[in-house]
């Protein structure tokens, strides 16, 4: 196989991780951008408050001292009654807030985008009711502690993988020039996909989580939590690209060399081999064309004559 046939051998690998690194680079980027409808729309969890319940179903959750002047005067108690939005999205670095018009839903305003950013839902809308006394259950309490670590955790994972994919991508190029490039690549590959899936697998397991909590803690209040199946399928897809990448970086590693075979008579440089070992070559032998022709060389004996019943006192070999 030439060079062409290693760049076809190589090239699968680096698609599927240039793959991996826009799928990555599309969850890092999610809900940055409050002006881009796409942008904003990546979120891993929303929050939706449109529809906070009666007053009567607010007294049956162990706890919650929402406004008392406002579960006194009878009236069914709506997002913007709490000075809250409608919906609230958190992403990997930030989260944001918007309005629903209709079937729109429209994000108004996003966070600051910071690596030390951790959703905590408590603490966002304590400071979206405007000094309204919010007292959530327990169990909400409890998930917001533990999405804290998992949370910064989740971030360098991230970070840490799309890195070794970079990483990855440039140092697959020196894979066209050799199998050893490719070994040295394949390492990095590895990486990179430990990375994401650590980072998947913690993103998954943490907005599962707190939805669950969420929607079993706060079902009679109304406010429903649920996930975007849209950015989970991204970012599992980056470890899929990144697992296929794996698997044609050490297959480049043991196949694919670079070199033409030696077959039909020629060499790895084109050149025709020659039939028989150059003249005089010590310990070379001249191809035989029948089993009863030998060689051309001065005193060989003719084969056809081997069998044949000799003469009495015949010396097949003659000793000095």
């Amino acid at each position: 196989m030439g060079k062409a046939g290693r760049f076809a051998c190589i090239l699968t690998p680096m698609l599927l991780t240039l793959a991996s690194l826009c799928c990555v680079v599309i969850v890092m980027i999610g809900g940055t951008n409050k002006s881009s409808s796409p942008i904003s729309g990546l979120y891993f969890l929303k929050i939706d408050t449109r529809f906070i319940d009666t007053p009567e179903n607010m007294d049956l959750i162990p706890g919650t001292d929402w406004d008392d002047q406002l579960l006194k005067s009878g009236f069914n108690t709506t997002a913007s009654d709490l000075g809250l939005a409608d919906f609230y999205t958190s992403s990997l670095w930030n989260y944001c807030s918007g309005k629903v018009d209709g079937d729109k839903w429209k994000v108004t305003d996003c966070g600051k985008p910071s690596a030390n950013y951790a959703f905590d839902p408590i603490r966002i809308l304590d400071v979206e009711t405007e000094g309204k006394d919010v007292d959530f259950p327990d169990s909400v309490k409890k998930v917001s502690k533990a999405v804290n670590a998992a949370s910064k955790v989740m971030a360098a994972m991230y970070v840490l993988g799309a890195v070794a994919t970079v990483v990855t991508f440039a140092v697959g190029w020196f894979g066209l020039l050799s199998r050893w490039g490719s070994c040295v690549t394949t390492i990095f590959a590895d990486i990179a996909f430990f990375f994401l899936l650590t980072a998947s697998i913690i993103s998954t397991a943490l907005y599962v989580s707190i939805r669950e909590a969420f929607n079993k803690a706060l079902k009679d209040f109304s406010v429903n939590a649920e996930i975007n199946r849209q950015m989970f399928t991204i970012t599992w897809l980056s470890v899929a690209f990144s697992f296929g990448a794996c698997l044609f970086w050490m297959f480049s590693t043991c196949c694919c060399s670079g070199r033409r075979s030696r077959v039909m008579g020629t060499d790895h440089k084109g050149k025709a081999k020659s039939a028989s070992p150059v003249g005089g070559a010590r310990g070379a032998y001249e191809r035989i064309a029948t089993p009863y022709q030998g060689g051309s060389g001065s005193g060989m004996k003719d084969m056809s004559e081997v069998g044949k019943k000799q003469a009495a006192g015949f010396e097949p070999y003659r000793h000095t």
